[in-house]
């Protein structure tokens, strides 16, 4: 079975994980910062130069990347092939938990590559079940997906069918995409169980209940279904036409629920804290009511924790320590997850999962098979 260190963090009392708080900035408008450089270096070296005229004659121009290269790194520093050091602020954009050049994780992925590194996920390997188990007892006993933190009574011997289940994909956009697969999945199925007869025709494309809320200054990812539940025009517009059925709420806002949530709502997706634009949390009465009005017209709720959750907000998922009537159905997660190595993950509760079987719906999306983690 694998294991995580313990480390040490500052308790929160009842009262302060029910409110935890985040600084957060006022947006005044669309940043621009990303259109040019934001810093200049000089005329680089013959060796920076060489690498710099490789980039721009062969990769897509999509980033407005300074004019230096990065060349190693070791925790949280990086040096560029100046030999120029850099205090890393962004770990690769909230990736690199275990910092750069992570013994570890260069052991590990040395190993395995000498063994086995990819076979599909269409075989069984030795490491998708130990991370699979990791993520689910880790939830069991700190809190999460229906569970109060210390449900994990210390018995590993579990019942299958009361397991949550994981689904490991390539990144956090893919795991975004496969956690609203399964959404739209339940959705016909409950659709179709609710009037006698509607399992007799074609119910996956008579179904009406295929619509998927998300809200306002989310950021789910950038393939097209993740895209579609990004409301931000500057991300959306280019791309245009978008997957149809979304509908586009506020976060905390009760008020509105009833009217943006209604019987033809499949999915509903939203990030117990979102990161665009500043850092603002979703109050725990807002997604209770979230909870509530999913549960009366069957939608799942997802929460997206590919930003905020494995521990960037203390606990293990930002909502661990929530009470349990806030909880969601599946939880997205990514980034730190195996640090740099690409993979995501989608953490399913038992009732959701069991109708995704083989031979009906047997590919999300190309699974990662897990072997280096």
């Amino acid at each position: 079975m694998l294991t995580r260190t313990p480390v040490t963090r500052f308790a929160l009392t009842a009262s302060a994980a029910a409110r935890r708080c985040y600084s957060a900035s006022t947006r005044t408008g669309p940043s621009k910062a990303y259109i040019e450089p934001t810093h200049a270096f000089g005329t680089p070296s013959p060796k920076t130069a060489s690498y710099l005229s490789l980039a721009n004659t062969y990769l897509l121009p999509v980033y407005a990347r300074p004019d230096f290269v990065l060349e190693r790194g070791k925790g949280s520093w990086v040096w560029d092939a100046e030999g120029r050091k850099f205090l890393d602020f962004s770990a690769g954009i909230a990736v690199n938990a275990l910092g750069h050049a992570d013994e570890g994780v260069a052991k590990v992925l040395s190993e395995q590559s000498n063994k086995i590194l990819h076979a599909s996920n269409v075989y069984h390997n030795e490491w998708a079940g130990k991370l699979a188990e990791l993520l689910v007892t880790l939830t069991q006993k700190e809190g999460g997906l229906g569970f109060a933190p210390n449900s994990n009574t210390g018995n590993n011997i579990q019942s299958p069918e009361n397991v949550p289940k994981v689904f490991f994909s390539n990144s956090g956009t893919e795991a975004n995409e496969g956690a609203l697969k399964v959404a739209r999945k339940v959705g016909k199925e409950r659709w179709a169980a609710a009037v006698p007869g509607r399992k007799d025709g074609d119910y996956y494309n008579e179904c009406t209940k295929t619509r998927i809320v998300c809200f306002e200054n989310a950021f789910h990812g950038r393939s097209m279904g993740a895209l579609s539940v990004t409301p931000n025009p500057k991300y959306q517009a280019p791309f245009a036409p978008l997957i149809p059925n979304v509908d586009v709420g506020t976060v905390n806002e009760i008020d509105s629920l009833n009217r943006l949530i209604g019987e033809d709502t499949c999915a509903v997706i939203v990030e117990p804290v979102q990161g665009e634009g500043g850092i603002h949390a979703v109050s725990t009465d807002w997604l209770r009511a979230v909870r509530n009005r999913c549960d009366e017209v069957g939608a799942v709720l997802i929460f997206d924790e590919i930003q905020c959750g494995l521990y960037r907000s203390g606990t293990l998922w930002t909502h661990s320590e929530y009470p349990v009537d806030c909880h969601p159905d599946i939880v997205t997660m990514a980034k730190p997850l195996a640090n740099g190595y690409p993979i995501g993950a989608v953490l399913i509760r038992p009732s959701i999962a069991e109708t995704m079987t083989a031979g009906k719906c047997s590919a999300l999306l190309y699974e990662d098979d897990g072997m280096a983690n």
